[in-house]
């Protein structure tokens, strides 16, 4: 029976992606076409991480009819955007390749729609490099249930004892903690630092990713 190979889950919005101000470019033309104010990139970004619907419901709605239908508007026009190709994280790439190569199962869990975690990391070429891409559907609730975590361990064939989670938000930090798996700390992402427990790894650049995965790996899992 060979080894189950040890797997690490990330994050897209703020981890693996800026996708902020593509995000805040639609938003800010459909607020323009019913004459609302542009907003900041700031007013945005905490906002990417929460999911669509809150997103909506905070950003769109009333002008574009109830959260449901503002959020199905914006995911038609998201899916028929390209994704900028410099949305990648610096050393984004560099570390993914660095993890591959040093044996690790790879995998991604977005509070995303599936369609759309899959068609930003096709446009951005990355999608090759991951056993599984889950995002939220039917089937997966949204972060902070562990649902989908499990989900994409299992199709990269990786197990929760030899897995950790690299995220950005505080919703991810409750996910692994669910999960009951090690969790790395995304500093360059959309989260708050200051909300993070101190105990928690955290990496300030991808450079810094492989040997805080290495450790994390090394280490027992949390209760």
């Amino acid at each position: 029976m060979s080894a189950v190979r040890p797997t690490v889950v990330f994050d897209l919005d703020g981890t693996l992606v800026d996708s902020a101000g593509a995000i805040g470019d639609i938003i800010n033309d459909m607020r323009a076409e019913r004459g609302m104010r542009r907003l900041k990139l700031d007013e945005v970004r905490p906002y990417v991480t929460s999911g669509g619907a809150a997103m909506a419901e905070a950003l769109l709605a009333g002008a574009w009819g109830d959260p449901p239908t503002a959020l199905a508007a914006f995911r038609q026009r998201y899916g028929a955007a390209p994704t900028p190709a410099d949305s990648v994280y610096t050393g984004a790439r560099e570390a993914l390749a660095a993890l591959s190569g040093a044996g690790l199962g790879l995998a991604v869990f977005s509070n995303k729609t599936q369609g759309l975690c899959e068609k930003v990391l096709g446009d951005l070429g990355l999608a090759p490099r991951f056993a599984a891409i889950v995002g939220t559907g039917p089937n997966t609730p949204h972060k902070p249930d562990p649902t989908g975590y499990f989900q994409a361990l299992n199709r990269a064939g990786g197990v929760a004892a030899r897995s950790c989670l690299v995220g950005d938000s505080a919703a991810d930090e409750a996910t692994a903690k669910r999960a009951g798996i090690s969790f790395i700390f995304a500093a360059w992402g959309y989260g708050d630092e200051l909300g993070v427990a101190a105990e928690i790894a955290r990496a300030h650049s991808f450079s810094d990713v492989p040997a805080l995965v290495a450790a994390c790996l090394a280490s027992p899992q949390p209760a």
